[in-house]
């Protein structure tokens, strides 16, 4: 997106500073993402490739999707595609996600119709995805350069938390 203030990053750039990780980094890259693009729903998944399983480790709203939340990568097969691909996904509209999300039911009940899945990769490899949810039609491809751009900055963060619980390497 071109224009976009310094501004937007220095939050997370102090964020990565604080004491308090990886929280303090995943809270900035939260408010970030919804000042820069919006979401009524954001959570951040690790992947534990040696388990098979992505764990939820942040959620903007962890009463209806909390945190440790695993989930096998054969139980969702968009979140593999992402994992494995690494390459972002878009869904667009009430009919993508309930083609692509074994939980749309869940997902629906969040007010959220589409869904922007960017994989965050360190040295050639995916070790999780910052997954923002919205509105029908609300995230398209010019979203994608600005999501990589601050999803990558987190990458600290990810592995801080990929270490907490045991993965031993991205």
């Amino acid at each position: 997106m071109s224009g976009t203030s310094p501004d937007l990053f220095a939050p997370l750039a102090a964020a990565l500073a604080q004491p308090d990780q990886p929280e303090a980094t995943f809270v900035a890259l939260d408010q970030v993402l919804a000042q820069a693009i919006g979401h009524r729903f954001l959570s951040m998944l690790v992947y534990r490739w040696q388990e098979g399983v992505a764990e939820r480790i942040y959620s903007s709203r962890p009463e209806v999707y909390p945190r440790h939340g695993r989930k096998a990568f054969t139980e969702a097969p968009t979140q593999r595609r992402v994992a494995e691909g690494m390459q972002p996904y878009i869904g667009r509209d009430a009919a993508d996600i309930r083609r692509d999300f074994p939980d749309h039911d869940r997902i629906f009940a969040l007010g959220c119709e589409s869904i922007l899945n960017m994989p965050v990769i360190w040295a050639g490899r995916a070790i999780g995805q910052v997954n923002l949810l919205h509105e029908a039609r609300h995230y398209g491809p010019d979203h994608l350069p600005l999501v990589r751009c601050l999803a990558q900055m987190a990458i600290p963060a990810f592995l801080a938390a990929a270490s907490q619980n045991g993965e031993t390497s991205p």
